[in-house]
């Protein structure tokens, strides 16, 4: 059924006969014969609980230790306590919207991995170097989300775009904005305020 992805994961669901199948960072779920395939999702109508998306959260997880951050822009607000990571492009406007929620949210610290989508945004590469090229990335990469305006680099100056990229690939990252909370929770796109606090107060937790 999967010639070209990763082995299925194979288990049980509470539904007699029917199992999930994760691959490829996704879930699906299978009679016990193997015939019928279902792409979900599967909610349980008693608790009114999409089980689907629980798996989905657990499965696409990316362990926080497992980013370098030596590779990211960074800053603290405030305390700095609460942290996150997010895979942004320059000229994404997704990731624009995300950068002004984020001026409003405190004790904060933030990793910000520079992720061009060639495929989109043609200049965001030359961009991306540009700002990491910069004498100070975080606030060059300030200027570009509020102004558009791009610093000039150093000459010669190496940068990590093709080790992100690398990562991403691995870890199924497709598009941008993509945030890594501290418990390794995934949120994709321009999370509201309000949700991407409560995300950050669930994931600060012992």
């Amino acid at each position: 059924m999967f010639p070209n992805g990763e082995a299925p994961a194979v288990a049980k669901t509470p539904v007699a006969g029917l199992f999930e199948a994760a691959v490829d960072g996704q879930v699906f779920y299978v009679t016990e014969d193997g015939r019928y395939l279902l792409g979900g999702p599967l909610i349980d109508t008693q608790t009114r609980r999409n089980l689907t998306d629980a798996r989905l959260a657990q499965i696409n997880r990316i362990p926080f230790d497992t980013l370098n951050t030596e590779l990211a822009i960074s800053w603290v607000k405030g305390s700095g306590a609460r942290k996150l990571a997010i895979f942004e492009d320059p000229d994404c406007p997704y990731c624009k919207a995300l950068e002004k929620t984020l001026k409003d949210i405190d004790d904060l610290t933030v990793y910000v991995f520079l992720y061009p989508i060639d495929q989109l945004h043609p200049q965001a590469a030359a961009k991306s170097r540009a700002i990491w090229c910069a004498p100070d990335r975080a606030e060059a990469w300030a200027e570009v989300m509020e102004t558009g305006a791009v610093p000039e680099g150093r000459a010669g100056c190496a940068d990590p775009i093709a080790e992100i990229a690398a990562f991403a690939k691995k870890h199924r990252i497709s598009g941008t904005p993509t945030t890594v909370l501290a418990d390794g929770t995934r949120l994709v796109g321009a999370v509201p305020r309000a949700k991407l606090e409560a995300e950050l107060q669930r994931a600060s937790r012992p």
